[in-house]
């Protein structure tokens, strides 16, 4: 199993006690580390599955990560860790215990629409989608851990927000349910107003991994506090340079204060990295360098530096979508080119001029522009 590690990715993997930042740079292996690090404790230190917590960000990372611990290690120890988003651990955690707060164990989760339907419901005067930047406000305010009747002001300046989020959520609750703040939020609550049910869990897992930790907010942060007293072995995997989800309710400061909320923190970080070219790390470590704050890293890579990148400034959204296909068309590749975009939005452009010039392509997770409901109606 050593082989197959450098010698940083062994330093994570082997380390057991006390706070662990792993800083994994992009490329740099974190999944293959946790996996690791997993199959470690349990094949090495003959740790109970089921006493080790990963948490990560979505269903799809934590699916892929039991399916390569499955190739490392026994499949049915391998089924035994809990492995889940901060979501789903906070939904098991209230059908479980949530009677404390006078939640059934069968109840519904609000979605968006879900949360928006309900509090269309209790102001019906504004079209419902007006109230759709209160319904944001509402679920920013419990990603930062704010609850109804408490300071607002740090989030929004809207003397109508305290209202409609108290309003909200009493009825939220009148009704037994919960939406996707709540699956943090309550537990916390839970956790707060029940000790005993705190203790069960923190006796239970010796072991917490995080992944994606830089994404984290403050309620999520919170809820992991709680979770690790002294002797859990708390391993957390990020990279401060690709925090961009603050406008998700993200919390960098939760990756840059680590060291210093959790005392004792080991830091290892993962620097070589496994997918660019050298040219490719010394333009992004250029970039991330001029951030104010930010843990000191270098990525690196053993592969040669490649071809000089080049800088193009289109002058217009169609003007870059010409300019992707004439590259399409010089590489000759076909199914090897992929465009990356930011909004569905935007792949109206891109589409638009890859029909005219007659390139096939796929939209991956989307609707064509042009099947798009809206837009078949105002073609009509």
């Amino acid at each position: 199993m050593t082989e197959e590690f450098n010698e940083q990715q062994m330093e994570a993997v082997q380390t057991h006690e006390g706070p662990l930042l792993v800083l994994a740079g992009a490329g740099s292996g974190k999944t293959r580390v946790i996996t690791g690090k997993i199959a470690w404790n349990i094949t090495r230190l003959y740790q109970d599955p089921a006493s080790i917590l990963a948490v990560t960000f979505t269903n799809k990372a934590a699916d892929e990560m039991r399916s390569r611990l499955s190739m490392m290690i026994d499949p049915v120890q391998a089924s035994r860790v809990v492995m889940k988003t901060f979501h789903s651990f906070g939904a098991w955690v209230l059908r479980r215990h949530g009677d404390v707060l006078g939640l059934n164990r069968d109840f519904v989760i609000y979605d968006e629409e879900d949360s928006l339907t309900l509090l269309h419901g209790l102001y019906p005067e504004y079209k419902r989608k007006d109230l759709v930047p209160f319904m944001k406000t509402i679920s920013r305010l419990k990603d930062q851990c704010i609850g109804p009747g408490e300071a607002v002001e740090s989030v929004t300046r809207d003397p109508r927000i305290e209202e409609m989020y108290r309003r909200y959520q009493g009825r939220l609750e009148e009704m037994g349910n919960a939406d996707f703040g709540d699956l943090i939020t309550r537990v916390i609550e839970l956790f707060l107003k029940s000790p005993d049910v705190l203790n069960r869990f923190c006796q239970r897992f010796s072991t917490v991994l995080v992944d994606e930790y830089q994404d984290t907010n403050t309620a999520q942060f919170e809820l992991l506090r709680m979770l690790c007293r002294e002797g859990t072995h708390l391993c957390v995997v990020g990279d401060d340079d690709q925090s961009i989800y603050r406008f998700r309710g993200a919390e960098v400061r939760n990756i840059l204060r680590f060291p210093d909320t959790f005392p004792g923190t080991r830091i290892v970080k993962l620097e070589e990295n496994y997918r660019s070219t050298g040219r490719i790390l010394a333009i992004a470590s250029e970039v991330v360098k001029r951030n104010a704050s930010r843990h000191e890293k270098q990525l690196w890579s053993r592969r040669p530096m490649g071809a000089k990148a080049q800088l193009v400034f289109a002058e217009s959204h169609t003007a870059e979508a010409e300019f992707c296909a004439s590259m399409i068309r010089r590489w000759g590749t076909g199914e090897g080119a992929a465009i990356l975009y930011r909004t569905n939005a935007q792949s109206a452009a891109f589409e638009t001029v890859l029909l005219r010039e007659n390139i096939p392509y796929k939209i991956v997770g989307a609707l064509r522009f042009f099947e798009r409901e809206e837009i078949k109606d105002a073609m009509a």
